[in-house]
């Protein structure tokens, strides 16, 4: 090279920051993240004009975190990838502190990259992009069953994270011991249930919160707004109990927590304001999703005569209405994707269950590392490995063989940047359903070699992953708590 020749950094030393910025921006991600090391004056405009901000939120789908009926850990589904053109992801979320032999754990919840976990007793918020997780302090509720866990998290607001355990429709107490039939006794008046006329959910409702700010659980109470309750403890108790998902699902969105509860109705709790209101569901099924799509809320459900119905929530004005959007005939498609074998015929770009371990535990030029604030920099670059939805597998209803479909459809979420459902058809087949144009792309099979086979096999939870970068964790503590004593 020759040495009279001005170099790159010296040249770009004479533009302003804002010229700099410019040249800077039109570099790829991974570019980006390597310019960034070069010298602080380059780190500074970077960081200044949040030129990596982008890649670094929320933008994709990496896949889909699944809890599997009578499985004692979740898998991650996702298109298989090459650590060298993407920063790779720990879908069975090794690194977190579990025994992954021993401990039964599931994912409960998802929001923005960052992933509620519950170990044992234990909660965990961690992020798989990061590797960087939280051991939640101990609580008092009980999670199974008789209180629901959610996280709320918005990089582009915080770092910070909330998580609130929302207790469940009170149970109707078992019947007492039999007592002694003496007379004084039998001229006793049965203990009645406390909670049988209560109406539900209460105002105010009170529920425990942790704030990854403070590091504490703290009691939070919650005024009902609007419209009355959805009806009395005694009277919601008639109401059919779910099958499938163990927990309604959660949508967090601009400030607020849109929480599908097992009575028929939603509450939307106004997280800054400790509102809630009771939102009445189209209709009260089971299988359903509540989910986001294009910074909207979504509710789907597929009827048993294979008619997938999209409701759409309308928030004008402040008034709650459930816009029915999208109607549509699936039933021509089951048996076309139950043809595609179980264990022969997989395609290169066909999802996987991710079921061993496939991070780098060496520093390689997919990471990059800043000595000076000690950030490790995973840039995102161009490759393929997100959820395409226009070019993976496509078939269209002339590809299936149109006659009654008896397969079983279950919708396992929406892409949160476009209008598109995926579903689990039949045994374990996943595909990709776009509302706009109907049309339907086989993604792979979605059951894992290790998980043993019998007739009650199944999905109870599906989440829709999307990477962040950001997130208020702490690798490697425990804010003093262990899920074991010693």
């Amino acid at each position: 090279m020759n040495p009279n020749l001005p170099s790159a950094h010296s040249s770009m030393e004479t533009l302003s920051a804002d010229g700099v910025a410019a040249v800077l921006r039109v570099l790829p991600p991974r570019s980006l993240a390597v310019a960034r090391c070069v010298c602080k004056g380059w780190r500074d405009i970077i960081d200044a004009h949040a030129l990596l901000l982008p890649y670094l939120l929320p933008h994709s789908v990496r896949g889909v975190f699944l809890n599997y009926i009578d499985h004692y850990r979740p898998h991650l589904f996702s298109r298989p990838s090459s650590s060298s053109t993407f920063p790779r992801i720990d879908g069975l979320l090794s690194f977190l502190p579990n025994d992954g032999e021993r401990d039964w754990w599931k994912v409960l919840d998802h929001c923005n990259g960052l992933v509620l976990c519950q170990i044992e007793c234990g909660l965990c918020v961690c992020n798989p992009a990061t590797q960087r997780w939280t051991l939640l302090p101990e609580h008092t509720m009980d999670i199974n069953g008789h209180t629901f866990a959610y996280i709320a998290f918005d990089p582009i607001v915080s770092p910070h994270y909330e998580v609130y355990l929302i207790p469940n429709l009170p149970e109707k107490p078992k019947p007492a011991a039999p007592e002694s039939t003496s007379v004084d006794n039998r001229n006793k008046e049965p203990d009645e249930d406390p909670c049988r006329l209560m109406e539900w959910p209460p105002s105010p409702w009170i529920f425990k919160v942790f704030s990854s700010r403070t590091g504490l659980w703290e009691d939070r109470s919650f005024l009902r707004e609007g419209r009355q309750p959805a009806g009395t403890v005694q009277n919601l108790r008639l109401k059919p109990r779910w099958t499938g998902a163990r927990q309604g699902y959660a949508v967090y969105k601009n400030g607020a927590l849109y929480v599908h509860c097992q009575c028929s109705f939603m509450a939307r709790f106004l997280l800054s304001r400790d509102k809630y209101q009771v939102v009445k569901m189209p209709v009260d099924q089971r299988n359903s999703y509540l989910g986001k799509s294009k910074n909207q809320v979504y509710f789907g459900v597929v009827a048993s005569k294979r008619q997938l119905r999209v409701w759409m929530l309308s928030e004008s004005c402040g008034l709650m209405k459930w816009l029915l959007k999208y109607e549509s005939d699936i039933r021509f498609y089951a048996d076309h994707v139950a043809s595609v074998p179980y264990n022969n015929g997989r395609q290169p770009d066909d999802w996987m269950v991710e079921e061993y371990s496939n991070v780098e535990t060496e520093t390689d030029e997919s990471t990059v590392y800043d000595s000076d604030t000690e950030d490790n920099i995973e840039a995102k670059s161009e490759g393929t490995i997100e959820w395409d939805s226009d070019n993976d597998g496509v078939f269209t209803t002339e590809a299936a063989y149109e006659q009654w479909c008896k397969g079983y459809f279950e919708i396992l979420g929406f892409h949160p940047y476009k209008e598109v459902v995926l579903f689990m058809v039949g045994w374990f087949g996943v595909v990709s359903y776009h509302l706009n144009s109907s049309k339907i792309q086989f993604l792979g099979k979605a059951r894992p070699h290790c998980y043993y086979r019998n007739y009650s096999n199944g999905i109870y939870e599906s989440f829709i992953y999307t990477p962040c970068m950001i997130g208020d964790l702490h690798h490697g503590e425990n804010t003093g708590h262990k899920f074991y004593e010693d």
